[in-house]
């Protein structure tokens, strides 16, 4: 008898610890995963944070910056033009992309910009676009049918020739007939809200 009420207390004890032991590792892999957590969105706050100011000192630069003269852009039929022609007396929101962008940020964008500013304020709207080769000419004009009302002209790599092209993003800015650069800003698709922030304040301000 005496064996069979040790051997039960045993077992009593053993599966105790057991438990205990069980509970002590799911806390550990709990703590864990809190602390990679924790450790993932402080990295991401910084790559935010360090983006953020990278950006903003780029947009300094670029802000007052005067824009190339006569600079040459090829509309979607083929003909050329100069970029002067397409500037008028009210600001325009220009948004330049190329093919060395990210295919998919790039749609994301446009659609971004197509839900964000009714078609009604898109004649405001100059897309600059440069291409590396012929093979992505058909995918520029499917495009055009994302932000229909908007204007999109072809330019030549870098030709506008502000700090901005060195961050090797898309990028928005305002222009008018004084040809002067302004209110430049980087899109990420990390950082959505502060881009609807953006043209929202661009819609209110330049193209109502």
């Amino acid at each position: 008898m005496k064996a069979r009420f040790w051997l039960w207390w045993i077992l009593i004890i053993l599966m105790i610890n057991a438990t205990w032991i069980w509970r002590l590792d799911q806390n550990s892999k709990e703590d864990n995963l809190q602390m990679n957590d924790t450790r993932d969105r402080f990295i991401q706050a910084n790559r935010e944070l360090y983006l953020l100011n990278r950006d903003w000192r780029f947009s300094m630069k670029s802000n007052g910056k005067p824009l190339p003269v006569n600079l040459e852009v090829q509309r979607a039929n083929g003909e050329n033009s100069i970029m002067d022609k397409h500037l008028g007396a009210k600001k325009k929101l220009i948004l330049v992309l190329s093919d060395r962008h990210c295919s998919t940020c790039v749609d994301q964008l446009l659609f971004l910009v197509k839900n964000e500013i009714p078609e009604f304020y898109r004649n405001n709207i100059l897309i600059l676009y440069s291409r590396e080769n012929q093979a992505t000419k058909d995918q520029w004009l499917q495009r055009q049918k994302i932000l229909t009302g908007a204007e999109f002209l072809e330019i030549a790599e870098r030709s506008l020739q502000l700090p901005m092209d060195s961050l090797g993003n898309p990028y928005f800015f305002i222009a008018g007939s004084d040809k002067i650069a302004g209110f430049a800003f980087t899109p990420y698709p990390s950082l959505e809200a502060q881009t609807k922030e953006y043209l929202s304040l661009i819609r209110e301000r330049y193209l109502n």
